[in-house]
């Protein structure tokens, strides 16, 4: 069986790989765009469909609790206006010091905003506002 650690840092390379080869802002709307493909996936292939349709603060709320539940960071906090991660397991798997320039923070990004739209008719766009290991903060509207 693979390590997921192996694995982790699998993607963080192929991620990487992907800046590389279409650069900065390239690799961000592609890595987003995957994170919101695959959130809703993830979801329903370990909860099925959901009985009701959240709005958008719950989803978020929600969206939230299930990052941490799955392991994607030890806290994942909902503010007023923005979502505060903590220790999120890509961090460590970054290279470079400056954790704002890496797309894994878009994949993040989408993750959370394909975990809303799964769970609301309402679309959540989150912002980097604050990007460093162990810690990153979002705003949302």
């Amino acid at each position: 069986m693979v390590d997921s650690d192996i694995l982790l840092i699998a993607m963080v390379e192929l991620i990487e790989g992907v800046k590389n080869l279409i650069g900065d802002r390239g690799a961000n709307a592609v890595l987003r765009d995957a994170g919101r493909h695959s959130g809703p996936r993830l979801l329903e292939s370990l909860i099925g469909h959901l009985p009701e349709t959240y709005d958008k603060e719950k989803a978020l709320t929600t969206a939230c609790s299930m990052l941490e539940e799955l392991g994607f960071a030890k806290k994942v906090e909902k503010g007023e206006g923005e979502i505060v991660v903590i220790e999120d397991i890509f961090s460590d798997a970054v290279r470079e010091e400056d954790m704002s320039k890496s797309p894994v923070v878009y994949f993040l990004v989408g993750l959370i905003e394909g975990f809303v739209q799964f769970m609301s008719d309402e679309k959540a766009i989150l912002t980097p506002k604050e990007v460093q290991k162990g810690k990153m903060v979002f705003s949302y509207s």
